[in-house]
């Protein structure tokens, strides 16, 4: 109950994501290009990957979500300190500009401090997207499983896929309504977001 109470001490120095907070589309022109490698690397359209950032995040490199509740933090080192406690006590929770899941830090023991990174997140959150689409084709099934598993809470899934084709709105890709009778989208056959620990040590040499 300790790690628990840790949890909740962090989180009451967080400020709550407010109405007026700024969107995606007045986000640093640097992280969007964040997205340029991994979408390329992966197959992935690069403004579907960004609409996804957008209703996720709203290109907030420091929001959290946990237990369905978006919370932004001051700065790197309190989201660091609130996500580290969520982790030890085994919460779920979303970090970053994907709102990447704990479920992957766990399953590919991916390092906290890395994922939470934007250039990170974003390789890990597109890599997931890729996978989606792998699995579905680039359909609207695909969009909706990068939040919610369809066989869980389709109606969700359905309702997360209309709010992201909003956001595109001109920009959204060619897509096809039904997996069912759509080839699929040839992705990199990459098994793990592993080459983030990868790219984060080459970078540590030179």
């Amino acid at each position: 109950m300790s790690t628990i109470r840790q949890v909740c001490a962090g989180m009451a120095l967080i400020v709550l994501l407010a109405a007026g907070s700024p969107v995606w589309a007045q986000s640093s022109e640097d992280l969007v290009s964040l997205f340029d490698g991994p979408c390329e690397r992966y197959g992935v359209p690069k403004p579907l990957a960004l609409a996804i950032a957008g209703q996720e995040s709203g290109g907030r490199p420091w929001v959290m979500n946990i237990a369905g509740r978006p919370i932004l933090h001051a700065s790197k080192e309190e989201a660091l300190a609130v996500a580290r406690a969520a982790l030890a006590a085994g919460l779920s929770f979303d970090i970053g500009l994907m709102q990447i899941n704990a479920q992957w830090l766990r399953r590919y023991h991916l390092p906290l401090e890395l994922v939470f990174e934007p250039r990170g997140n974003v390789q890990v959150g597109v890599w997931i997207l890729a996978q989606a689409i792998k699995r579905y084709g680039l359909t609207w099934e695909a969009v909706a499983t990068y939040h919610t598993p369809l066989e869980r809470n389709p109606e969700r899934g359905r309702a997360y896929a209309a709010a992201v084709l909003a956001r595109l709105g001109s920009k959204a890709p060619a897509m096809v309504s039904s997996s069912s009778s759509s080839p699929r989208q040839t992705v990199s056959p990459a098994a793990s977001p592993m080459v983030v620990k990868r790219r984060e040590m080459a970078s540590n040499e030179k």
